[in-house]
């Protein structure tokens, strides 16, 4: 594979996909902007409570002395699940869109015609799609991530100045950042593997579908879910796709109480779906190879 061709296919993605950046970028910005309005109402509050206000620094000194390793979760999941949550919602509704429309869109206004006319192959396109989605959004979602967890110490440090508390002792020390840092790359590529499964079908229905992808791709899962409910009377892929879920879930925990997001590798389903994604991708570039797209 030509690694010039395969990055001019990765940058065209980004060019074309301006929400891989921007959807981060407003999602921080409204997380920034609420932060900034709750430190001006919570400091107002403390402002209000006048000669009955507690020493702050004295309350540090016996918290840290008692409960400091609570005190460290408690920055963590405000790292992880104030700043870093909404971006990660934000990161699954992307590539979800992405991926769906990714093989269809240029199906749709024929631009399809113009790639196929370039010396670049069915495989290579695709996996420029794949590896966009499982690295450059991801990695683009970490970056303002950081930012946002940097000026989110930042807004906390100003506060523990205005009330004479050490931001040291209070924030900084709390934050464990460099880990934290590592951890928002880490885990955002990983949350992108745990879509794999879901991504793959995505591209295969992309790769497909003539028109209608996404109700193709929401209805035929549940088309299957409700016959094997009423001929069977069970509900096994529902169960596989709700126990798929319940990874990402322990994909969180597991950051703040293992300090590392790798706990998810122990998962057998996590595997099955990088088996079940790397079919699924080998069939959208099956379809677009051999599919005449001229008429």
């Amino acid at each position: 594979m030509n690694i010039t061709t395969f990055k001019t296919l990765v940058l065209r993605e980004y060019w074309e996909n301006k929400s891989l950046s921007l959807a981060p970028i407003i999602i921080a910005s409204v997380v920034l902007f609420a932060m900034i309005i709750g430190m001006f109402s919570a400091q107002s509050f403390i402002f209000s409570m006048g000669d009955a206000s507690i020493s702050f620094q004295n309350e540090l000194n016996a918290v840290s002395e008692e409960n400091l390793a609570e005190m460290k979760n408690a920055m963590l999941g405000f790292q992880y699940g104030v700043l870093l949550g909404p971006l990660t919602i934000g990161l699954i509704f992307v590539l979800f869109f992405y991926a769906l429309g990714s093989l269809y869109n240029d199906r749709r206004d024929r631009s399809i015609l113009f790639w196929k006319s370039m010396p670049v192959s069915d495989t290579q396109t695709v996996l420029s799609k794949v590896f966009s989605a499982f690295v450059v959004a991801p990695s683009i979602t970490a970056s303002v991530a950081v930012i946002l967890q940097i000026a989110g110490l930042c807004i906390l440090t100003i506060m523990a100045w205005i009330n004479g508390v050490s931001a040291w002792g209070l924030v900084w020390s709390q934050s464990s950042l460099p880990i934290v840092i590592f951890n928002d790359f880490v885990s955002l590529i990983l949350l992108s593997l745990w879509m794999a499964p879901i991504l793959g079908w995505l591209w295969l229905v992309s790769a497909y579908a003539k028109k209608g992808a996404f109700l193709i791709a929401v209805f035929v899962p549940l088309g299957v879910i409700l016959v094997e409910a009423l001929v069977l009377g069970s509900a096994h892929f529902a169960q596989i796709i709700g126990d798929h879920f319940a990874q990402l879930e322990y994909l969180g925990e597991s950051m703040v109480k293992l300090g590392h997001p790798f706990g998810v590798f122990k998962s057998t389903g996590f595997w099955v779906g990088i088996v079940i994604a790397v079919a699924c991708i080998a069939g959208a570039i099956y379809i677009r190879r051999y599919r005449d797209d001229s008429y």
